[in-house]
């Protein structure tokens, strides 16, 4: 029997990988003769520089840049030097992760450390740069990112402004010019909000990034005053608080479906047609699981090749959003199996054990 397990990253608890091989594992104690190929995913967010590298090899590069409120911070990127490519986590300079709980207020924060990673990308001589924009600290349209790539910001009495969140709505002139029109961008995003408005970065995304009530509504004017040059209704353009909408202006970089771009990539269609059970999954599965997240697209990839899809997860949620070719039998949650939501956290890869030997009895 021929196992794909092809999960996305548990967030917090397990790397895809982790998440993989303890599945993996739990199978083969129960099914000894289950030949099981690895295929760890990402989504354009944490863990897709790993995943690239592990598929096309490359060397990291590491530099000195700016974090997201203006402090120093080591920061690489991920080159492939027979290919010209550089493959940019923003996530890594400009992210949350990155600022302590009292720290995190987009008002604030900016992208200018991707900017200066960009920066020592195309000094490698890059033809192309991957930039991945999920798990952001900021909201400011990516003009963080543009100032430090030699953009100006001023506003109605000439002044320079800083490129931060809150300044947004002051912007009256923007200045510069695209400094590597010879270089493709790529924006790997998992998400496809608008710039600004009710579904737009703001909105959706501020508060978990630090903003107030009354910071929400600021920023939304800030990003209605930028859609002026930048555009707003473009999918993905409100992801990364508007850096997808920003790589566009000022970087003329096409925005892709992070999933999709990345199954592409990992040639998961092959992979599927030589198993003869999918298993994927990731920390949560609820209704945003089925509006083109990644596991997702392999749920559907998997059913065009008439393939069972086997489904594992930290918590599941939604049952009445699944897909109706899924049966809700066919989801096994870490949750289900354990004392508590903290004891699933810190056990997921036994649970998941677990799990694998249930799977393998049930269906192999």
């Amino acid at each position: 029997m021929n196992i794909l397990i092809c999960p996305d990253k548990f967030k917090s608890s397990l790397t895809a990988q982790e998440a993989a091989e303890a599945l993996a594992k739990g199978i083969l104690t129960k099914r000894k003769n289950s030949v099981i190929q690895i295929v760890p995913l990402a989504d354009g967010g944490e863990g897709t520089l790993e995943m690239i590298q592990k598929i096309h090899g490359g060397a990291w590069q590491t530099h000195t840049v700016n974090d997201p409120l203006g402090r120093p911070i080591h920061a690489a990127f991920l080159w492939l030097a027979d290919q010209k490519t550089a493959y940019i986590e923003m996530a890594r300079c400009s992210g949350l992760q990155l600022l302590s709980k009292k720290e995190q207020n987009p008002l604030k924060t900016n992208t200018f450390g991707t900017g200066e990673l960009i920066q020592q990308a195309a000094k490698k001589g890059a033809e192309m740069i991957v930039l991945t924009i999920g798990g952001s600290a900021t909201n400011e349209a990516g003009i963080g990112m543009a100032a430090a790539l030699g953009y100006q910001f001023l506003d109605k009495a000439g002044n320079n402004l800083e490129p931060i969140g809150e300044n947004l709505v002051q912007i009256a002139k923007i200045q510069g010019q695209n400094p590597f029109p010879k270089i493709q961008f790529i924006v790997l995003t998992d998400v496809d909000n608008p710039l600004h408005g009710p579904q737009g970065a703001a909105h959706i995304f501020a508060k978990q990034k630090g903003a107030s009530a009354t910071s929400i509504k600021q920023l939304d004017k800030g990003l209605i005053n930028v859609s002026q040059w930048l555009p707003d209704e473009l999918p993905g353009a409100g992801a990364a608080g508007g850096l997808g909408a920003g790589a566009v202006y000022f970087l003329g970089a096409n925005i892709v479906s992070g999933a999709e771009w990345l199954l592409n990539k990992v040639h998961l269609d092959r992979a599927i047609r030589k198993a003869d059970y999918i298993i994927t999954g990731e920390g949560k599965i609820d209704q945003q699981t089925w509006s083109g997240k990644l596991v997702a697209n392999v749920v559907g990839r998997a059913d065009k090749q008439f393939k069972q899809t086997i489904l594992v997860c930290g918590t599941f949620e939604d049952e009445d959003k699944i897909p109706l070719f899924m049966d809700a039998k066919d989801i096994y949650s870490v949750l289900s199996e354990s004392k508590s939501t903290a004891d699933a956290m810190a056990n997921a890869a036994s649970y998941l054990e677990v799990i694998g030997e249930k799977i393998a009895l049930k269906y192999l």
